[in-house]
């Protein structure tokens, strides 16, 4: 990615990789909704049948919040309903227990993120800081490569009759993306390119 800077200034990226250097731990964190409506993928049929999927008729849905590392840990957690400042907060202190040093955590612009109750639990962890980035901009956190291997790859063309099975097939999917190493592969594909 080009900065748009001469060359030989101090670049964001060159920032960033000093700090990771220094043995800060960049964090790349977002939320994601998944309902029983499923992801639509192509599909094959009879020439002239479109294919037609019967759908429950429920709103439920499950919300994840999660993050990768600069180093290529995953992290997540998954409940029913929105994810609200309460359980960024306690994402958080998950974060701080897994990983020691310094965690600066980069993140978009969501109210939950800019809430009295997250600032006030980052004001109180010394060694936890945030970095907003602009808006609209997700191609810029690493994470939402994540998200879309997910809908794309695991619950294309995948229907869950209940909550319980899209949840089932989501706990498959975090074993999946760790399995294959997918944050590490992210990360290692150094994202932030000085060209």
């Amino acid at each position: 990615m080009n900065s748009g800077l001469p060359p030989g200034e101090n670049t964001p990226c060159r920032n960033w990789k000093k700090k990771v250097a220094e043995g800060v731990t960049l964090v790349y964190l977002d939320e994601v909704g998944f309902s029983l409506k499923g992801v639509r993928r192509r599909t094959w049929s009879t020439r002239g049948v479109t294919p037609l999927v019967t759908l429950p008729a429920n709103w439920e849905k499950l919300s994840t919040i999660g993050a990768i590392t600069s180093d290529g840990q995953f992290f997540q957690h998954t409940r029913s309903g929105s994810i609200r400042s309460g359980d960024v907060s306690r994402f958080f202190q998950h974060l701080l227990r897994q990983i020691q040093g310094e965690v600066v955590v980069v993140l978009d612009n969501a109210g939950i993120h800019r809430s009295k109750a997250t600032q006030a639990f980052v004001a109180r962890h010394e060694r936890l800081s945030l970095v907003f980035l602009p808006p609209y901009a997700p191609e810029l956190n690493p994470i939402e490569l994540v998200w879309a291997y997910v809908k794309r790859n695991v619950l294309g063309n995948f229907c869950a009759r209940s909550i319980s099975a899209l949840k089932e097939k989501l706990r498959g999917a975090w074993q999946r993306i760790r399995y294959i190493r997918l944050p590490h592969q992210l990360m290692n594909a150094n994202l932030c390119r000085d060209q």
